[in-house]
């Protein structure tokens, strides 16, 4: 960019990968992210800064945790003129926000468990580190894990479960529907938390109203750094994408359409599994609205 150096030519490929990422998960992307931004902090000017944090959230609109890391940069820097103090406290937030994606899993995982406590039947859907982590230590329990096409997160989940010695089935995604009522319990993670809902996996909506009219608990599982207050709605879109990871066929009259994400209601879930808790979608608003923005993102 004008006005500075600019920053390494590899961080242009590495946002560029984390763009073309469709297969990481949201915390994964937002841990690559921070490295990016580090290297913004040690190579750049605040200018640059600032723009490379837009980037990455243009990257990747649906990922909830690439856009609070932004914010909590932008929030800590905002008010400082100073380009060493702007350095020295742009790390400090950067690598205080990646340490608790990691304790903030332990925090979860502690008020989780207990929720399958004479739980027999578990479904899932996708995949989900912290839920995956949470899963892998009720060794009593069986998971049902739908495939989540077209990219079958589901048979990841189930490969790793199955290494850590827990039962698991994998089925057709719609067959999901169908065993739900199977179930004592749904668990599932989440890209974003939102006034609006949950935006997860494609197919998380379904298994959501299936498990409301059989009357099966669905939490979810997710840290504080997936919460998105309503000034960040603009930055959050539900894209489509390859279309050919549906069909490579032409056929004519006809339009492949992939979307990776949808969104579920807060009031069909039980309860939103997080560091302080379980979180009714009542508290969930409460929190949303109590979050700190910074002014760089509250516009578009």
């Amino acid at each position: 960019m004008r006005g500075g150096p600019s920053l390494p030519s590899e961080a242009g490929e590495i946002l560029q990968e984390i763009r073309a990422d469709t297969r990481s998960g949201a915390t994964q992307l937002a841990q690559k992210g921070g490295r990016l931004l580090l290297t913004a902090l040690e190579e750049g000017e605040a200018e640059q800064v600032r723009s490379f944090g837009k980037a990455l959230i243009d990257a990747q609109p649906a990922m909830a945790p690439i856009v609070n890391l932004v914010n909590h940069l932008f929030h800590a820097i905002e008010s400082i003129q100073d380009p060493r103090i702007i350095r020295e406290e742009g790390q400090a937030a950067i690598q205080g926000f990646l340490d608790s994606l990691i304790t903030g899993a332990e925090k979860i995982k502690g008020h989780a468990l207990p929720l399958l406590k004479g739980k027999k039947q578990v479904m899932t859907h996708s995949y989900s580190s912290t839920v995956v982590g949470v899963l892998s230590h009720a060794t009593w329990i069986e998971v049902i894990c739908p495939e989540a096409r077209p990219l079958c997160e589901g048979l990841s989940t189930a490969r790793e479960l199955g290494a850590k010695g827990i039962r698991a089935r994998v089925v057709a995604d719609f067959a999901a529907l169908s065993l739900v009522d199977e179930c004592d319990v749904v668990m599932v993670g989440a890209d974003a938390i939102t006034a609006e809902g949950v935006v997860n996996k494609i197919g998380t909506y379904g298994l959501a109203l299936a498990a409301k009219k059989k009357a099966v608990p669905f939490y979810v599982l997710v840290g504080a750094e997936k919460f998105l207050p309503p000034p960040f709605a603009h930055a959050l879109r539900i894209e489509k994408r390859d279309p050919t990871e549906i069909t490579a066929e032409t056929i004519p009259f006809v339009t492949a359409e992939n979307f990776y994400f949808d969104l579920t209601p807060l009031d069909l879930i039980t309860g939103v599994v997080m560091q302080a808790g379980v979180m009714t979608g009542s508290k969930v608003r409460k929190l949303l609205d109590g979050m700190q923005i910074s002014k760089e993102l509250q516009t578009p």
